[in-house]
């Protein structure tokens, strides 16, 4: 069975990495390989070294950038526009955000006006989370309708099917991840040894630079055990009740989307786009704060916990379609608006309304 329409209806698009090692990026862009999209495109894969300056000549109507802008890669967005006149430029923010900005920037003023430059070199920008969008049009001075939120979503079989948590006694909290500074898997050990978590155990899956420390910020504390690399998400959530997620920033956050998928409800940081995520799923919660962590945990034990479950997985209904649906909608009509389109064949694309945020 093939997915494909006739030749001259599908766009030609290209997706540009700087790194196609395994996280969350790389496996949002399977999006690019789900029927739908098949249907109404062909898509490719181009890594460029980080050091790329020139920009290659490419085969494509729309060129999708996935890494970061920075002052160097400046001259490289520049580039790739006056090397592909005929191609739209669709730029994916997936790292910037307020609290990465927040710890990182030491010079504000410099930092925004580099995303001001890198900005305009793109013809359209695709936010991870409303508060990114949010974020950015004020840091880069950007009109919105040039942004479209579309939250990323990789497919991960059997999360919707897991039974729902029933926890009896002590509640089993996960939390799965790289262990980095970004994840901030320390401050909720800390929490954790300071007694913080009353009647709680802590399952900590995952593996980084940072493995070392965290064992070591978890020593004779027996509420925690590490599970080691999470080989299936299914599996590793099946043996949670509720999923922790204590990010000193995230763009979106594809665990607690994952969790909530799976039924469980989400303890998230009060920053980026974990925010929204917990909206109907869970609490926004500050892991260095004992009462804050004490008011969510006493929300979870005094309400009806598989209700909470089933809010959580409600959340998620459908979502992979409707990643599909957007940006189906939006290649549409940012390809619909290219000069390499015209070849007999635009007439058969509609231009869509603004994509809608879930």
């Amino acid at each position: 069975m093939t997915f494909a329409e006739p030749q001259c209806n599908r766009i030609r698009i290209a997706n540009l990495l700087d790194d196609c090692s395994l996280g969350g990026v790389t496996r949002a862009l399977g999006v690019f390989e789900t029927a739908q999209l098949c249907r109404i495109a062909e898509p490719t894969t181009i890594v460029l070294p980080p050091t790329t300056i020139v920009a290659p000549r490419i085969a494509a109507d729309v060129i999708i950038t996935h890494f970061p802008p920075n002052w160097r890669r400046l001259a490289l967005l520049a580039g790739l526009k006056l090397r592909n006149p005929k191609a739209r430029i669709v730029h994916v923010e997936h790292s910037y955000t307020r609290a990465w900005e927040a710890l990182h920037v030491p010079d504000r003023p410099r930092f925004r006006a580099m995303l001001w430059l890198a900005m305009r070199l793109v013809d359209q920008i695709v936010c991870v989370s409303v508060a990114q969008a949010q974020w950015l049009q004020e840091a880069a001075g950007i009109d919105a309708s040039r942004i479209t939120v579309i939250h990323p979503y990789a497919e991960n079989p059997g999360l919707a099917e897991l039974p729902l948590p029933a926890p009896n006694q002590r509640l089993r909290i996960g939390a799965y991840g790289r262990f980095c500074e970004q994840k901030g898997f320390d401050s909720l050990i800390a929490a954790f040894r300071n007694g913080w978590f009353a009647n709680c155990d802590l399952i900590l899956g995952g593996f980084g630079a940072d493995e070392a420390k965290l064992r070591a910020l978890a020593a004779d504390c027996p509420a925690i055990r590490f599970s080691g690399k999470v080989a299936s998400v299914a599996r590793f959530l099946q043996s949670c009740d509720v999923i922790a997620v204590p990010s000193r920033w995230e763009a979106y956050g594809m665990v607690a989307n994952e969790a909530r998928e799976a039924g469980r409800p989400i303890l998230v940081a009060p920053v980026d786009g974990l925010v929204e995520q917990a909206t109907g799923a869970g609490a926004v919660v500050d892991f260095t704060d004992q009462q804050s962590i004490a008011a969510a945990l006493c929300d979870l034990w005094g309400a009806d916990f598989k209700e909470i479950a089933e809010r959580a997985r409600e959340t998620t209904h459908n979502c992979h379609q409707l990643r599909q649906a957007q940006w189906t909608a939006l290649l549409r009509s940012v390809a619909g608006a290219s000069p390499a389109r015209d070849r007999g064949c635009a007439r058969h694309l509609r231009p869509a309304a603004p994509v809608a945020q879930r």
